[in-house]
């Protein structure tokens, strides 16, 4: 008899460790109204991808099960005609809505209007304090940004230069979080999500740490190709020479300006339609007016795509030096040599043609025309 418990015991135990691990999300919704509507799994970073999963909302909770072979990002999300999409913070969750990493174990999830997220595992309760992190940092925003629209105008700057302060401490945080996890898939879509605050030279410090999982992450081939068409244009390069129209038709290369043994010049990527750029345009033109006669002189090449638009943004914003354009926006052909993925965007070029500095703006382009001309 004893022999038999043994046998019968050990085939227990066998089909106990032949069961494939799984996980499970136990999730609540704040929000009884949601109650009787589904929530979606869908896989992160496909545009249009129906869902892969779904449960449906009782009492304010859910719950999905299943197997996972190895960690994917994934989201959670209601259909768009049950919660309005809304777009959130960079590395924050919209409204009842989470982007996250399904692994096997057990997660919990909560749905709400302020602060989604899902935890459980390692990697997920990182990113949730991360995310709890840029809230408490960002929780001045809005009123901030009501501020910077305000006609007096050392109320307004005081309150760009907070606005922007903050913005730096959040990708600061972002910047430590990635470099920290670089064999992780939370830390991959960050850096995607931060690939407009985050500078070249932590972008190219990132990949270069970052493993097989990391490169893998949705979008991140995008974005290593990025970085290699900037290596093309990285500060101690040659100009790269590209030609369009001015405002009258005509048209002109950029090496007619840039390089020619006699000026500094800034190459200036902007559109009449970017407020950051007509709120900086003030300092360009200050600038200009202090330092052209010692040598310095900008282009600036527009990402507009109306003819109209781009000259009333010329005269209104009383730009003097030259511009170009070739209308076409965001595919602006100077544009993608130069990798321009968000606007204003500057190249300051010596006189012989190199590429001295990038990104250069208000106070810092001061200082560096300081620097190289004077007071």
């Amino acid at each position: 008899m004893k022999k038999y418990l043994t046998l019968a015991a050990s085939a227990l135990l066998l089909a106990a460790c032949g069961e494939k691990p799984g996980y499970e999300i136990n999730g609540t919704v704040a929000d009884s109204g949601l109650n009787g509507k589904y929530v979606y799994l869908y896989e992160y970073g496909v545009q249009g991808a129906a869902p892969m999963d779904s449960a449906l909302v009782q009492n304010n909770a859910f719950t999905f099960k299943g197997t996972q072979d190895a960690p994917a990002l994934r989201k959670l999300a209601f259909a768009e005609d049950v919660v309005k999409p809304k777009r959130a913070a960079s590395g924050e969750n919209a409204p009842f809505t989470s982007i996250f990493v399904l692994e096997n174990g057990n997660l919990q999830a909560t749905l709400d209007e302020t602060a989604s997220a899902v935890s459980g595992t390692p990697e997920n309760d990182g990113l949730k304090a991360l995310q709890a992190h840029m809230r408490t940092l960002r929780a001045d925003l809005e009123k901030l940004s009501a501020d910077m629209k305000s006609e007096d105008k050392e109320v307004a700057s005081a309150a760009e230069k907070q606005y922007d302060e903050i913005d730096q401490k959040v990708t600061n945080a972002v910047r430590t979080y990635i470099l920290d996890h670089t064999t992780q898939l939370s830390a991959a879509k960050l850096l995607y999500d931060f690939r407009y605050s985050l500078d070249e030279a932590s972008q190219h410090e990132i990949i270069a740490k970052a493993d097989s999982v990391f490169k893998a992450a949705p979008n991140i081939d995008k974005l290593m190709a990025h970085l290699e068409v900037l290596t093309t244009v990285a500060v101690g390069k040659k100009f790269t020479d590209f030609e369009m129209a001015d405002p009258d038709g005509k048209t002109r290369k950029l090496s007619e300006f840039v390089g020619n043994g006699k000026d500094i010049v800034l190459i200036d990527f902007w559109a009449s339609w970017c407020s950051p750029c007509r709120r900086d345009m003030p300092n360009l033109v200050a600038a200009y007016k202090k330092y052209k006669h010692k040598g310095f002189e900008i282009v600036g090449i527009s990402l507009d795509n109306k003819a109209d638009a781009w000259k009333k943004g010329i005269k209104d914003l009383h730009i003097t030096w030259a511009q170009l354009s070739d209308l076409q926006g965001w595919k602006n052909a100077g544009a993608q040599r130069y990798g321009v993925n968000s606007i204003p965007h500057t190249v300051l070029v010596d006189k012989d043609g190199t590429i001295i500095a990038k990104n250069l703006r208000g106070e810092g382009l001061e200082a560096k025309l300081q620097e190289l001309f004077g007071n």
